[in-house]
């Protein structure tokens, strides 16, 4: 039983690492080189994304975090949770930066923004393969206009 539990526990922390990898390599670091390491070549992001809609394949995170670059270039993601159980692992965060890039077509507001995002994800042969999110679009709009 004891194996068991140790197996159990070493597959949590490495869930929990792929998707730290993500948010603090790929996403706060820039380096989406590193997209191909930790996601499946058939991943599937089943939530529509600002600015994107919802895509299969690793390319979605190129184009989406290319995009959020462009607009907020100074844009990090800080998690205050990351869960893990089975062949699942999410994370609670927080995405803040400065709107100095255009957004579908709307001029720069040069304001900073705070919103929310929770994510769940699956993992397969070690690699992220399914995505479901919500986003505060809402409360990002919200201070983007006001």
């Amino acid at each position: 039983m004891e194996t068991k539990n140790s197996f159990q526990t070493a597959q949590i922390a490495q869930s929990k690492e792929v998707l730290k990898r993500l948010i603090d390599e790929a996403f706060n670091n820039r380096n989406l080189d590193i997209l191909g390491e930790v996601l499946h070549p058939d991943f599937v992001n089943h939530q529509e994304v600002f600015p994107l809609k919802a895509k299969k394949g690793p390319e979605v995170f190129q184009e989406l975090y290319s995009a959020f670059f462009h607009i907020f270039p100074d844009v990090k993601a800080e998690y205050t949770h990351v869960i893990a159980e089975g062949e699942f692992v999410m994370a609670r965060d927080f995405i803040s930066g400065t709107n100095t890039g255009d957004i579908n077509g709307k001029p720069a507001t040069g304001k900073k923004v705070r919103f929310e995002v929770f994510h769940l994800y699956r993992l397969k042969e070690g690699k992220l393969i399914e995505r479901w999110g919500l986003t505060d679009d809402l409360n990002l709009m919200r201070q983007l206009e006001g």
